[in-house]
């Protein structure tokens, strides 16, 4: 202790504490002040620094100068470094803006400007954290690399953007397009006809894209290297590894997207009548409430024309029923299929019927049965079924957040809104069949209304229309199956076809509800998920438990609340073996089958309001599954189910996620 009065100060008074320089601020005791005195009087009151020696004071020492060296190195160039970062938000803004006003002029400033900020970005990274260029520990040099890439991706972006203006010029007149500081742009009435003035030019177009799809390639080869892993999950309450993650799954494959965008600009014109006889799609309404398949009980269809990229008038909507009820004609002569055991155990029909094609969780296999009645309904009736070019389904999702987006519709003399709707459908379709005389009126009605706010929509609606119809569709909540086949194609590579992914790499993993004769109990009870893997012998074996939860809803819900009903099917890699279902209250439920390359395994569950309960699958996968550094489980959501969470787990290793889309989750073995 006594080398003590070595150190600085020990011998003075704290009235002559040193200054301490950082740059260009100065940070500086003062007499007298309140400060110095809090911290004698700490002193004086806390014996604790005294009793750390010269080691505890050293250390304390270093601590201080690492600090000053943080702040120094890292955290006050990193805000400067934020700041300049941040302005590239607001060009991003500029330039959005400047599309949607359909402004040459603005376009390009904008992307002037941008290339100038990303080039600042640039240099105030060299400036300020040059120093880690070549520094190892901490990753430090890595993380570096990964911030050039991703600023070479971003010129390389506005580079591609700059590109497609110069190809979309010679057709401004068509697609009214600002190409001089003098010229007025004139309004568009709605987002049809704003498709409509662009269709007629998207095949001239997509000739003259070569250059812009070299420029987008590249964005996607700056960020493919790009590891992940090594960010953290969380700064705070900032997730950082998942936005990375984001960026660079959406951005690296851009080599493949620009393609993708030539060819849907080759085929769209075609999907919507333009330079080809009219077009007519039908919408399935598929209730979530009442889980099925493929998203949910199909209630309702409607279908409608399009003409020259226009919607037509020609819109008819029909219950479900309706084609069944055609059908009841040449029932006495036509042998029609018997409905899945299941069906006809619990649902006590005859036969299969239309309204429970939707068997399949493949939507296209199910779409291609439910055509097949569909068909033979329209031969018997062809002025109220008519033939269907494509197939769209929907779900409650859809409409709620739909009206949130373009405001209330009025049908009947009733306001339909986000907050609403749902509940006020539902209401509809629980009614007895007898009182349910105007059901397809009001669903087709509304249907209709929707479609035309949609696409009389003002234009500053379009951008977020359509970020909301890819995110619905992302989610699973909107499924397409149309009959062109390079259109379905396209539709089926962006994973919008509601297709049983095949093939997969690494283990595969779906959970399929269907119920049957529990009313709109889906409404109320969630699942929770959770895969276990491990090693039996010379056999990767897997164990997949889910548990139900039946929440009890308030007073207002009471006309919805009935026994849940779930017939369950686990679907898993094609070869994979049953060991054992644990849970299932109906052995003659316990079946196994093959859909698309995928075994399933089934059991039945019914539960009570405020109850919980599991259901249990053990099975083999199959013989000669290798998994050497990593387990792979590809992770896919069953339509209209709009989140579950699912624990992923071997050994120790344990991953949690709340699946709203289709994923894939990677442990380490």
């Amino acid at each position: 202790m006594k080398n003590n009065a070595k150190f600085y100060g020990a011998d003075k008074s704290l009235k002559e504490a040193p200054k301490l320089n950082l740059g260009n601020e100065v940070l500086e005791s003062k007499k007298g002040t309140n400060m110095m005195k809090n911290i004698k009087g700490s002193i004086n009151s806390n014996k604790k620094i005294k009793g750390l020696g010269v080691t505890g004071l050293v250390f304390l020492g270093i601590a201080a100068v690492v600090a000053v060296v943080l702040y120094i190195l890292l955290i006050k160039p990193a805000y400067a470094l934020f700041s300049t970062a941040n302005i590239l938000k607001k060009d991003t803004n500029m330039i959005g803006e400047a599309l949607v006003n359909r402004d040459l002029i603005a376009l390009n400033e904008s992307l002037d400007k941008a290339a100038q900020d990303l080039e600042k970005l640039r240099s105030e990274k060299d400036k300020k954290f040059g120093w880690a260029k070549n520094l190892n520990i901490f990753k430090a040099k890595e993380f570096y690399a990964d911030s050039e890439r991703f600023i070479n991706a971003g010129i390389y972006a506005v580079d591609a953007i700059r590109e497609a203006s110069v190809v979309v010029t010679p057709f401004a007149d068509a697609v009214g397009l600002k190409i001089s500081e003098d010229q007025e742009i004139e309004e568009t009435a709605g987002l049809m006809e704003a498709f409509q003035s662009w269709i007629s030019v998207m095949p001239e177009v997509a000739d003259k894209m070569d250059m812009v799809i070299e420029k987008v390639a590249k964005v996607g080869e700056e960020l493919k290297s790009i590891n992940t892993t090594k960010y953290p999950k969380k700064i705070g309450k900032v997730q950082v590894r998942s936005n990375v993650e984001f960026i660079k799954n959406t951005l690296s494959n851009a080599d493949e997207y620009a393609p993708d965008i030539k060819k849907a600009f080759q085929v769209v014109p075609g999907i919507l009548g333009v330079g080809t006889p009219t077009k007519r799609y039908m919408i399935i309404m598929q209730n979530d409430k009442e889980i099925r398949p493929t998203g949910g009980f199909m209630t309702n269809y409607a279908t409608f024309k399009v003409t020259n990229g226009l919607l037509d008038s020609d819109f008819t909507s029909k219950d479900m029923y309706s084609i069944d009820y055609t059908l009841d004609y040449i029932d006495a002569t036509y042998d029609f299929p018997d409905a899945p055991a299941a069906y006809m155990r619990y649902l006590k029909v005859e036969h299969w019927y239309a309204r429970d094609m939707n068997y399949d969780a493949d939507f296209v296999s199910s779409m291609d049965q439910l055509m097949k009645f569909y068909n033979l309904a329209a031969r018997i009736n062809p002025w109220e079924i008519k033939a269907v070019d494509g197939i769209f389904a929907i779900d409650t999702y859809v409409i709620s957040e739909l009206l949130e987006a373009t405001g209330p519709v009025t049908v009947n003399g009733i306001t339909y809104t986000k907050d609403n709707v749902v509940f006020e459908l539902e209401r509809i379709a629980s009614l007895e069949l007898s009182e349910q005389v105007n059901r397809k009126k009001v669903l087709g009605d509304l249907m209709e209304a929707m479609l035309i706010n949609v696409f009389e929509s003002d234009s500053n609606l379009w951008p977020k229309l359509i970020e909301k119809g890819v995110d619905l569709a992302t989610r699973k909540h909107v499924l397409a199956y149309l009959f062109d086949p390079e259109a379905q194609a396209l539709v089926e590579k962006y994973g919008i076809g509601g297709r049983i992914t095949d093939p997969v790499e690494g283990d595969y993993s779906m959970i399929v509800s269907t119920n049957l004769g529990g009313d709109k109990s889906n409404w109320f009870t969630t699942k929770e998920v959770t895969h276990t893997l491990e090693k039996n012998s010379d056999r990767w074996m897997r164990t997949v438990n889910i548990r139900y939860t039946y929440n009890q809803p308030d007073e207002s819900y009471a006309a919805f609340v009935k026994e849940f009903k779930d017939w369950v099917r686990i679907y898993a890699p094609l070869g994979s073996e049953l060991i054992s279902v644990d849970g299932s209250e109906d052995q003659e439920m316990n079946m196994t089958g093959e859909e698309r390359n995928k075994n399933w395994f089934s059991g039945w569950i019914t539960l009570q309001p405020g109850e919980t309960k599991e259901i249990t699958f053990k099975y083999y996968l199959p013989v000669g599954t290798e998994f050497v550094d990593n387990y792979v489980l590809n992770l896919q959501k069953q339509p209209g189910i709009e989140s579950e969470k699912h624990t992923v787990l071997y050994g120790n290793k344990k991953e949690e996620v709340n699946i709203i889309k289709d994923i894939k989750v990677i442990l380490g073995l």
